[in-house]
């Protein structure tokens, strides 16, 4: 595999955690800013950040030894070299149909931070919602989400499981200088974005597991769900939830396999 192709993969497991939301983003010039999350950068430190998951030595490469290596651009040059990337591994029309391309890498970023609290920066979305509606149905007088609904993951499912783990831990690490950039951006100078990282695939995985029909109520135009424990649940988990329970567990299987990939821990046979 070339490494231009290799370098698009770890997208792929990104995406599974945020393409599946039910309202379609708004479209923003500018990538998000400190100012616009309600945070403080706060003083500059010297002191280096505790490192709780010390970055793994990267698997080998799957282009050879001898293959070059693709030069990372600098953060704020890298929406050429995003596009490219993906447009090789799912062609020009996926990419206008999913994705969003100006600043994908720090809104890539803002919204994994985002996941494990209650609401996500809508109009900082790097991707497209899945097409069609959200879908209800009535089942002896209570709403719950439909069955059809859960259709409209799959594809993103599939994505992310055609992927082998250590191809996409790879792939991580190549691109990680740029992801810890646009995490101190965001202003967490002393912050390391590879134990956000983890903290927020631990938060996912965690999410409850449910079988039985979810019963959700409409408020305004978006619906909750019935239950308060559930509605209290961070937006990550309810997207999870939101999926179907087959498909929710197709995805944290692969969010597993890799935690233990960047964490250095191989999946027992």
């Amino acid at each position: 595999m070339k490494p231009l192709r290799i370098v698009t993969i770890v997208f792929g497991l990104l995406l599974v955690i945020l393409l599946v939301v039910f309202f379609r983003p708004k479209k923003t010039a500018h990538p998000p800013s400190v100012s616009e999350l309600g945070q403080s950068p706060g003083p500059p430190s010297k002191a280096e950040p505790v490192i709780r998951y010390p970055l793994p030595e990267a698997p080998p490469s799957t282009a050879g030894k001898d293959a070059p290596v693709i030069p990372l651009p600098a953060l704020g040059e890298s929406d050429p070299f995003t596009s490219d990337l993906l447009m090789q591994l799912f062609g020009e029309s996926a990419w206008n149909q999913l994705l969003l391309s100006q600043h994908f890498i720090q809104r890539l970023v803002l919204i994994i931070d985002a996941l494990p609290r209650k609401d996500l920066p809508m109009k900082h979305l790097p991707v497209r919602s899945p097409l069609g509606s959200f879908q209800t149905a009535d089942k002896t007088g209570t709403e719950i989400i439909a069955t059809e609904n859960f259709s409209r993951y799959a594809p993103y499912v599939g994505l992310a499981e055609a992927v082998p783990p250590q191809r996409l831990a790879q792939v991580y690490l190549r691109i990680y200088p740029l992801l810890e950039e646009a995490y101190r951006d965001l202003g967490h100078p002393d912050a390391y974005f590879h134990d956000r990282m983890i903290e927020v695939l631990d938060h996912l995985l965690d999410t409850p597991q449910l079988q039985s029909p979810i019963p959700v109520v409409k408020h305004v135009t978006r619906y909750r769900y019935a239950d308060p424990q559930l509605e209290s649940l961070s937006s990550g988990q309810k997207i999870l939830l939101r999926m179907g329970a087959e498909n929710a567990r197709r995805v944290e299987n692969v969010l597993r396999q890799l935690r233990n990939q960047l964490v250095g821990i191989q999946e027992e046979d």
